[in-house]
């Protein structure tokens, strides 16, 4: 699983460069929180997480995980529904799984469970071509964490999947006539969603966005 001739093929230079950048913000969170408070410890916590969580994906073979994308999907659609019935409430959404000193947020790993997903199912070297019955099929597996996810309610997790899709989708050989198609839909329905199928919050954080 493990390729160790990937160390002469890492760009140090930039690994270097992202550290560095990393302590400049944690030398500011130090100066601005007034010492080494509680902040400033959970981004050092998060600093050797995040560094952890990218040597695994630096060494670890990606056919490897591609190759159990099936059951990484799943995993994630239990902890997804897991997070309706047993997630923390905050800000008034229920995203996150506390197992004590970390908070879980399933949402986000679900992206790369999907992506994954998708790439195994639309990159098979022996489909002749991207039929329309295997872009319902994608459609349908980005629409289960979708939906669990824009009920927590996080809509705009939700809304990040999509370009996981088209793009996977894109690259597997779908027509430009269906994202073309895609666009024109998004386009006239973006007024009706926006009316009805945003929370008031939703709305707020659109106008704000779009007049400071």
């Amino acid at each position: 699983m493990f390729e160790r001739r990937l160390y002469y093929h890492i760009d140090w230079l930039l690994i270097g460069a992202l550290i560095a950048i990393c302590l400049v913000g944690l030398a500011m969170i130090y100066s601005t929180s007034g010492g080494a408070t509680r902040l400033y410890w959970t981004q050092v916590y998060a600093l050797g997480l995040g560094l952890g969580a990218m040597a695994v994906a630096v060494t670890v073979d990606y056919r490897a995980l591609a190759d159990k994308s099936h059951w990484i999907y799943l995993g994630m659609m239990i902890l997804l529904i897991g997070v309706l019935f047993f997630g923390s409430v905050r800000g008034g959404s229920r995203r996150w799984i506390d197992f004590g000193p970390i908070n879980l947020q399933p949402s986000e790993f679900a992206k790369a469970a999907l992506a994954l997903m998708l790439a195994k199912m639309l990159g098979e070297e022996r489909r002749p071509a991207l039929t329309n019955n295997d872009l319902f099929i994608a459609a349908a597996l980005t629409s289960v964490p979708f939906l669990i996810i824009a009920r927590q309610p996080d809509l705009g997790t939700a809304v990040t999947l999509l370009p996981i899709l088209l793009v996977v989708a894109y690259v597997a050989g779908m027509p430009m006539k269906y994202i073309y198609a895609m666009l024109v839909v998004a386009v006239l329905s973006a007024p009706i969603a926006y009316k009805f199928g945003l929370q008031d919050y939703q709305r707020e954080r659109i106008s704000t966005f779009l007049d400071p």
